[in-house]
């Protein structure tokens, strides 16, 4: 089985649209496909249904920004069969507000010294669900200011250090993970090998913060991954992979597809999201006259 966990489309930071990246998953024959726009689950209904339309099996996620002070990183966390989809995205609505002011106060800074207006930043993130430094990069390439939107002008406005740069509030990591095992979700940490700390992930182990780890990624190196393997295999947890595919707006594209879950990390990702959803929808944690409404994703029917 053929198995892409990780992807993102316009309504976050990627360039094609559901209908374009459902359709370009089955055309390079993906079996199985996981959206995880950043901090939105907005793409969960179009996708399964474009994916049972089109015969692609679909794991509803979102990767969802966070910050664990003890290691000094922020780590992503993919949170994969959220079965309360709308208490997720209720919270997860306040973290993409708070982007939306920061996004914007970096742009009305870059305003000073390009001739730019905030219409045409509106118009380029017309379709996502907050503002991204890609919007910003979309405006300055049509003024022909670059022609790479992940390049030199990319890292001169965002890198750390930038007089454009400022920190935005995001969800800490225990708060991330009781919200998500909250909605009936599980847990994977994403892209472990672009962490500067390298006891991150033994920390949030040892913190009971993650079910599984993503293995195959762009920025996973081998011995990332030997770390990873030895993890999952001491701790029980499952091992995904996908592309993390953003087509143009990332500094290495990759076609969606070409970084896989492992078969026995996405059957096993399957069974632990089947017992998460179980777990929710039997739980006293939730309001059983509101199940029927609010159970939108989780393990599909």
């Amino acid at each position: 089985m053929k198995a892409d966990l990780h992807s993102h489309t316009v309504l976050s930071d990627g360039a094609l649209n559901v209908d374009q990246l459902i359709s370009q998953a089955k055309r390079v024959g993906l079996d199985y496909i996981a959206v995880t726009d950043h901090n939105s689950t907005h793409s969960i209904p179009a996708v399964l249904a474009l994916g049972k339309e089109l015969g692609i099996n679909v794991i509803p996620g979102v990767e969802i920004n966070s910050v664990h002070e003890a290691s000094d990183t922020k780590p992503h966390l993919l949170c994969y069969y959220p079965a309360d989809v709308k208490k997720l995205q209720r919270k997860l609505d306040r973290y993409l507000e708070y982007q939306r002011q920061t996004k914007l106060a970096m742009y009305e800074k870059i305003m000073e010294d390009y001739p730019i207006t905030k219409e045409q930043l509106f118009e380029a993130a017309r379709e996502s669900t907050t503002l991204y430094e890609v919007h910003m990069m979309q405006v300055l390439a049509s003024l022909g200011y670059t022609g790479t939107p992940i390049g030199e002008l990319h890292q001169e406005l965002f890198s750390s250090g930038s007089k454009y740069k400022l920190t935005q509030k995001d969800l800490t990591t225990h708060e991330a993970v009781g919200l998500i095992r909250s909605c009936g979700g599980v847990v994977g940490l994403a892209h472990p090998g672009e962490y500067k700390n390298p006891m991150l992930m033994e920390m949030l182990i040892e913190e009971k913060l993650i079910d599984g780890i993503e293995l195959n990624h762009p920025r996973n190196d081998e011995r990332t991954k030997d770390h990873v393997r030895s993890l999952a295999k001491e701790h029980d947890l499952f091992m995904t992979g996908g592309t993390d595919f953003h087509g143009i707006y990332t500094k290495t594209p990759y076609p969606i597809g070409s970084f896989l879950c492992p078969e026995e990390g996405l059957e096993r990702l399957i069974a632990a999201g089947k017992e998460a959803n179980d777990s929710y929808l039997h739980s006293s944690r939730h309001d059983d006259a509101d199940t029927a409404d609010e159970k939108e994703a989780g393990i599909p029917e």
